[in-house]
This record gives structure tokens, C-alpha cells and sequence, in this order.
């Protein structure tokens, strides 16, 4: 564990009010380097009717954190200092200066691949050994792909970093966020994000499942973000990308397109009460999913909003939904079924999904039908009313059952959203997501 060293400890600073006071230095600490103020949200909570996270008493994050609990943070090891800080469960603020390097050595030094791969992993006689010739389909072993896992095992310690319950985190600047690894929010509650940069969750081992669709799958471990057992929580006015290094420049291997990225944002295994709104996601294949089996029946968890967030250029997943209570209104999504990032669908009704979606603008090519919007992936109901496309209402139940002409598909998903704010007429979705959606746009 990352010790907090005499840098961060000059860096922790008081929290002394919710509207921008100046902040102090902690006793004992040194007067000299910078001495941030306090960000006018780092002690906003939720809306009490700001989507799901709003349920069962609301999601506060760190906003009682006592002065002592508050953290300025510029690098990994300052982040990971902060996060372990204090007594467990107590509340804490995070701001964080500068887009931070989750992938790093102890020095803060930027490291690749060579400082996880173990001894016995290579990758070109891995790609001999498992050639779909050679090995076929069945499930992977042998001591190749044990050395694979080491390698991953190890860049997962180093990349992964888990954020406890009871927390804010907040970006300070044009800039501030994460990049090359995955912020973890697992068997928690209380936790907000707001105005950061997510960029690049960048696996350099990913598996090869050659059973998955028919020519095999590489498959990548890391989300930019992910969210798993994890109850109320608020991720708003966040961006999300692969930052430089996008799949669609990846090499081929084993016949197929190798991927190094997972997901933007996943939330799974039994999450519960989670506002997304006014996030900004982008330039991705598989975005957002909303849990992770069609085995796992996560029965009545899984209740999740998406409001005000923009899907530009994003392949498919946005989001789709197995199980759950899923309400998604007054989103943008623009994209087209060409360029590195076609888009495949966007909603996708997954198995026992109960999803409202209302009040959302697709913008695309005028030859995309409406029927490449909506997935069905063996749901059953979908509750739609008032999306367009392309500046025309558009019933997507239709398009759902006409794409999929021998499935009984209804309207009724058994429930009505009622925690949510005044819904945005359709018309005025486009303009005030692109002004207001992501990182630093209020």
C-alpha cells in the first residue's frame, strides 16, 4: 500500500464550507507549495429526486467529510493515500488536479507492458499455441495462458484502484481526471463523481475466448469505470473515451481484431440506486452495461438512470440492460453506421429488463433505420414514448418488433419512473445536452 508521503501531506487541505472558502493547511504541514480553494459542488449531494441514486434516503458521497478529510491529489500514489486515509467509513472529499496516470511505477513513472509481463508469457508463441488450427475451440490452459494471467494479475494490482464508500470525488480543472486504469466502486455505498476525465483503460494481456461468436473473441479486462455490488451512487458531468490508443488501430491476431478496451462505464453484480447524468461518452465499441449475465438474476436491483448524457460516435451499449429498473430520458446519441466506430445499436433489451425510455434524440445518416436503434437480447417489454430520429418521432417498440418478428415483445415493463425532474421536451434535447453534457460543461 502507497504511503502518504511529505508531498500529498502538504497537499491535504481543510474543507471549510460548501461555497468556496479559502482553505487551510492541516497542522504540522508545510506553508510552501499550492494551497487549493474548495470547489463550489465538492459538498453538493443529490436532488431528492434526481433519478435512482435518490432512493432509499439518497446519495450524499463524502459531503459530511470533516476538514481533515478533505484531499487535494495530483498523482497516483497521493490518490490512493487519500482513498485509505481516516477511519473506515468515514467520509471523505478527493479533488483531484491534473488528468492522474493509473498506470505508474512507486516513482510516479509511466510504465508499458514489460513491467507486468511475467518471464514465461509469449505473446507470438502464445498466438502459435492457440491458433484456432492448432487448439480449436475448447476453453484455454496450459502454461501460456497461466503466464497471460499472471502478466494480467499483475497489471490489475497496479491499474485498478477501489474507491470506498462515503466519498466524493471531484476534478478541479479543465484537465482533471484519470487515465490507463479503472476507478473500482465494489461492495460500497455513497459515492459521487463529478467533472472528471476518464480516458483509456488500456489492457495490455487480453484473453482469447474461442468460443465466443463464431471465429473467436479477444476480450479486454477494464472499464474506465466500473461499478459492481456498489448502491447509490452519482456519476454526473463526466467524460468518457479510449484516449490515444482506440481499438480500431489495434493489430489482428488469430483472425481477429485484437481489443484492449472493455467497457466506459459498467455497472453489474447487483448495483443499486444510480443516477448517470450529464456525462459525455465517446469514440467506443461497448459503452455501458447494465448487468453483467442473463444468469446472474439480479432481480429487484439493478435500478439505474441515465438522463442529459451524450453517446457520440459509440458502437453499441448505450446502455444495455439485463434485469433491472432502467429509466433513460433526454439523452443525445449521434453516430453513423460508418467510420471506426459504426454504430451497431443503442438500447439493447436484455433478458427480464424493465426499461423506460423517453424523450431522446438520435441523430444519424437518414438511410439508419430505426430498427439499428434498439437490440432486443432476449427481453420482452419495452416502455417508449416521445424519441425521435433525425427530427421525426420514431416508436421504437415498433422497430424493436419489427426487427424481431417471431418474439411476443409489450409495452407494459410493470412500473412508472417517478423519481426524476421536469423531462426536457424532445425538442430541446440536442441543445442542451451538446452545451451541457461532460467534464467542465455546466
Amino acid at each position: 500500500m502507497f504511503s502518504l508521503h511529505n508531498a500529498a501531506r502538504r497537499r491535504l487541505v481543510l474543507g471549510l464550507s460548501a461555497a468556496g472558502a479559502g482553505m487551510a493547511l492541516l497542522p504540522g504541514c508545510s506553508s510552501t507549495g499550492p494551497v487549493a480553494t474548495s470547489h463550489p459542488w465538492e459538498r453538493q449531494v443529490l436532488a431528492t429526486n434526481d433519478g435512482w441514486a435518490a432512493a432509499e434516503g439518497g446519495t450524499r458521497g463524502g459531503a459530511d467529510a470533516l476538514p481533515s478529510m478533505v484531499f487535494d491529489v495530483r498523482n497516483r500514489a497521493e490518490l490512493v493515500a487519500a482513498l485509505a486515509a481516516g477511519a473506515a467509513g468515514a467520509p471523505r472529499i478527493v479533488r483531484v488536479h491534473g488528468r492522474i496516470d493509473l498506470c505508474v511505477d512507486a516513482q510516479n513513472r509511466p510504465v508499458g507492458a514489460e513491467a507486468f509481463r511475467d518471464p514465461a508469457f509469449d505473446f507470438e508463441a502464445y498466438l502459435r499455441a492457440y491458433a484456432p488450427a492448432v487448439w480449436g475451440k475448447q476453453p484455454l490452459k496450459g502454461p501460456l495462458e497461466e503466464a497471460r494471467q499472471r502478466s494480467a494479475d499483475r497489471q490489475q494490482a497496479t491499474v485498478v484502484v477501489p474507491v470506498p464508500g462515503r466519498t466524493t470525488v471531484i476534478g478541479m480543472g479543465p484537465d482533471a481526471g484519470f487515465k490507463h486504469g479503472t476507478l473500482l466502486i465494489k461492495d460500497v455505498d455513497n459515492v459521487i463523481l463529478r467533472n472528471l476525465r476518464f480516458s483509456d483503460a488500456y489492457d495490455f494481456f487480453p484473453a482469447w475466448d474461442p468460443k465466443d461468436n463464431a471465429s473467436g473473441e479477444w476480450n479486454a479486462e477494464y472499464d474506465n469505470l466500473s461499478l459492481g455490488n456498489a448502491t447509490h451512487v452519482w456519476v454526473d458531468h463526466c467524460t468518457f473515451d479510449d484516449g490515444a490508443r482506440p481499438d480500431h488501430s489495434a493489430r489482428t491476431a488469430l483472425g481477429r481484431p485484437m481489443q484492449h478496451h472493455d467497457g466506459l462505464l459498467d455497472i453489474t453484480t447487483r448495483s443499486n440506486w444510480v443516477t448517470v447524468s450529464y456525462c459525455h461518452f465517446r469514440d467506443h465499441d461497448k459503452t455501458n452495461l447494465v448487468g453483467n449475465s442473463d444468469k446472474a438474476d439480479d432481480g429487484e436491483r439493478l435500478k439505474v438512470t441515465f438522463h442529459h448524457n451524450w453517446w457520440e460516435r459509440c458502437g453499441e451499449r448505450a446502455p444495455r440492460v439485463r434485469f433491472g429498473q432502467v429509466h433513460v430520458y433526454n439523452n443525445l446519441y449521434t453516430g453513423s453506421d460508418q467510420g471506426p466506430y459504426p454504430l451497431g445499436y443503442s438500447i439493447g433489451v436484455g433478458v427480464q429488463s424493465r426499461l423506460v425510455v423517453q424523450n431522446n434524440v438520435w441523430e444519424t445518416p437518414p438511410h439508419v433505420p430505426a430498427t439499428q436503434l434498439v437490440k432486443l437480447w432476449r427481453g420482452q417489454a419495452l416502455a417508449a414514448q416521445d424519441n425521435w430520429h433525425n427530427g421525426q418521432s420514431v416508436d421504437l417498440l415498433a422497430a424493436l418488433r419489427q426487427a424481431n418478428p417471431g418474439a411476443t415483445l409489450g409495452a407494459d415493463v410493470g412500473w412508472t419512473p417517478t423519481l426524476h425532474g421536469a423531462i426536457d421536451p424532445t425538442a430541446e434535447v440536442a441543445r442542451k445536452v451538446r452545451a451541457q453534457a461532460g467534464a467542465t460543461r455546466v
